[in-house]
């Protein structure tokens, strides 16, 4: 019984461990496609504001 008891916990707290990882790589994923959408917006906010710049 004591078995079947350890079992059945282990078999639970792997799952939970699988949705954490899980839910880890997805949000380095994400953070690692914001990074350069990040750069690549302050780049072209720079460009418009060199632009407003030249035509005052």
């Amino acid at each position: 019984m004591k078995t079947l008891i350890i079992g059945v916990l282990f078999f639970l707290l792997s799952g939970c461990a699988v949705a954490s990882l899980a839910g880890t790589a997805v949000s380095t994923a994400i953070k690692v496609v914001e990074v350069p959408l990040k750069v690549a917006g302050s780049i072209l906010k720079d460009d418009e504001d060199e632009e407003k710049k030249e035509s005052e």
